[in-house]
């Protein structure tokens, strides 16, 4: 059965919606998200170890009563992230007829290819960041008809430009227009952009303990040690502020500025030494290395392979070894018993969505 989607823009058809497309309940990042985006108000949501992030902004988007004219950007950096979300779009409308249309811009080659797209007028446009500055510069998207511009903050890659494209948009949208910024991590990655937003609402990753989504990190921090080395970190800048006038230049120079936070506290943490260890006993033995097809430019960190893991073979996490997420890939150690185990049951099962490769990892040679 196919719904026609065309009653009123609440919360209630939203979850109509998600019932038609096979989904039983919201998870807890959607039941702090889909209220904020019906109020109309900016906001800044932190998606990490979010379910369901996509279908947050994307379903909402769909059901909204818009002009016949573009009237949303969805604002990414990567191919994935497009692939992704063209992904789930299609499979929201297998069972609901949506008004609302959407063009996926190219990534590379010549931007007068879009120009057909642009011009049957779809709801929501998706693409790069230049991709979409030039079609707005060339007058092919009217920016003042725009009433929703959804940011997609890259994960510490990719993002040299993104930052001050992200700010020249939404610098050129009318007050009325709302304004939804994804971001991994609020409290580090977030500057510039949130000094033009009013009053967004945030939505924190540590205000869903109440959903019980929240785990304890695999790593330890010496809390009151670092504190004290900060203290006198500053109190050295203070007294001495010109001794390091050349490195801040180099710094602001060569660090992009989502990236700053990131790269301060990785040189606290190096200089704090051996004191950070993992919290979680690791096994040693007979070990065995396996290749994972996952990694970071999927949204997946070490904490979702121990969870993975943990589940699909029915152990402890003391179980488990050292884990190393990379770019696409990563890599896990397991006792050699479990090692076998792993494959047999995991390589090409489905996560995510999308089928997995688990295989003893290769040797240098």
């Amino acid at each position: 059965m196919v719904q026609n989607l065309k009653a009123p823009y609440n919360l209630e058809h939203i979850n109509s919606a998600l019932r038609m497309s096979g989904f039983k309940k919201t998870t807890p990042f959607q039941k702090q998200v889909f209220p904020a985006i019906l109020s109309g108000k900016n906001l800044i949501a932190e998606t990490r170890d979010a379910a369901g992030i996509e279908i947050t902004f994307i379903l909402p988007l769909l059901l909204k009563q818009f002009k016949n004219t573009t009237s949303a950007i969805i604002l990414l950096d990567t191919p994935i992230d497009t692939q992704q979300i063209e992904k789930t779009s299609k499979m929201l409308s297998t069972n609901n007829q949506f008004s609302n249309t959407i063009a996926t811009l190219g990534y590379n080659g010549n931007p007068d290819a879009d120009i057909p797209l642009l011009k049957k007028k779809p709801t929501i446009v998706i693409g790069h960041s230049d991709r979409i500055i030039d079609h707005i510069r060339r007058n092919n998207i009217i920016i003042k008809n725009i009433e929703t511009l959804i940011i997609i903050i890259p994960q510490l890659q990719n993002i040299q430009n993104f930052e001050q494209n992200a700010l020249f948009i939404a610098s050129k949208l009318t007050q009325k227009a709302q304004i939804q910024i994804y971001i991994n991590d609020l409290h580090n990655q977030l500057y510039e952009l949130e000094k033009i937003l009013n009053h967004p609402a945030k939505l924190l990753y540590t205000e869903r303990k109440k959903f019980d989504t929240i785990t304890k990190g695999v790593t330890s921090v010496d809390k009151e040690k670092t504190e004290q080395r900060i203290k006198s970190i500053i109190q050295e800048i203070k007294a001495n502020p010109d001794d390091i006038a050349e490195y801040r230049k180099i710094f602001k120079k060569n660090v992009p500025i989502f990236l700053r936070s990131y790269f301060a506290a990785k040189l606290l943490m190096d200089s704090q030494g051996s004191s950070y260890k993992s919290a979680r006993r690791v096994p040693s033995g007979n070990m065995k290395t396996l290749f994972v097809s996952i990694g970071r430019r999927r949204k997946v960190n070490a904490r979702d392979l121990l969870k993975l893991f943990q589940k699909a073979l029915d152990v402890k996490s003391t179980q488990i070894g050292s884990i190393k997420v990379l770019d696409n890939y990563s890599f896990i150690d397991l006792e050699e018993n479990l090692s076998k185990k792993a494959v047999e049951i995991m390589n090409g099962m489905e996560y995510r969505g999308r089928k997995i490769s688990v295989d003893f990892a290769k040797k240098r040679t």
